[in-house]
């Protein structure tokens, strides 16, 4: 090959690479918009879980007293300092 050819060789291999690259960062860009929609998603879920669980305690007292009962059961001991 002469030197004309080894050039547009080169350059052909390098805008491939660049190519490459581009495809890459428009990948990532997808990734990230899922995650933020994912987010979203999560968030309202999380929304909603928590709204219909205030709700069932709302509309049921006993409920409220057994859940702090066992948030007491099973929490840890709450840390003893040594006497002085």
């Amino acid at each position: 090959m002469n030197g004309m050819d080894d050039n547009r060789a080169e350059a052909e291999r390098l805008a491939n690479i660049r190519a490459g690259w581009h495809r890459y960062k428009a990948a990532e860009a997808d990734a990230q918009a899922a995650v933020i929609r994912l987010t979203d998603s999560m968030r309202q879920l999380a929304t909603a879980l928590q709204e219909g669980a205030d709700r069932d305690l709302a509309e049921h007292p006993d409920m409220a007293e057994l859940n702090v009962m066992l948030d007491g059961f099973y929490s840890p001991p709450p840390a003893v300092t040594p006497p002085q």
